[in-house]
């Protein structure tokens, strides 16, 4: 019988990939709803809120958070032009802007992305709500996104309240809209 002998380096390496694993399995506050007593600033943004400056699509202005939310919540869609799920959901990501806008605020943030492409798409889909551009992926990245489309949700307070990978229905994004950021879109 022949027996295994693994190198330490090996075995180093698995253990560091099982706790990675494990890490990235533990639930994370992030995907729930934010608790309503947290320390806020005097600007009535959280002391965790999310911190992110992102470029402005097009030669639209850019969108910095929590600092562009003005005391609403916000819908942020991570889209790209070649992303065929992103696709089939703008359009419904549209309509529901147009029912929820007066309290909720829509931003797309297209990454990774060729620009020229990512403008025919935004002009094609006849979207309305501000766009934004993350080239590098970076403002992607640091919302935990890792799949397009992905949809976080951000609280008025600036701070993370859930997020959703996959494309969602109309239906289905009133229904998170209304879990995470507890407004009602008919």
């Amino acid at each position: 019988m022949r027996t295994r002998s693994h190198r330490p380096g090996q075995a180093i390496a698995l253990l560091l990939a099982g706790a990675a694993l494990l890490a990235a399995c533990a639930p994370s506050s992030a995907g729930q709803a934010g608790s309503q007593d947290r320390a806020a600033t005097p600007a009535g943004i959280a002391s965790d809120a999310v911190h992110l400056q992102m470029a402005g699509f097009a030669g639209g202005p850019a969108f910095n958070l929590p600092g562009d939310l003005g005391g609403r919540p916000l819908v942020l869609n991570v889209w790209a032009s070649w992303c065929g799920p992103c696709r089939q959901e703008m359009p419904g990501f549209q309509q529901v802007y147009l029912k929820a806008r007066d309290r909720v605020s829509f931003l797309g943030l297209d990454s990774r992305d060729v620009v020229d492409a990512a403008r025919r798409f935004a002009a094609q889909t006849g979207v309305t709500y501000r766009l934004a551009a993350d080239p590098n992926g970076q403002a992607a990245a640091k919302l935990g996104v890792a799949a397009l489309p992905t949809t976080v949700f951000i609280g008025a307070d600036g701070t993370l309240r859930g997020r959703h990978v996959g494309a969602l229905t109309p239906t289905e994004l009133r229904a998170n809209i209304s879990r995470y950021l507890k407004v009602s879109v008919p």
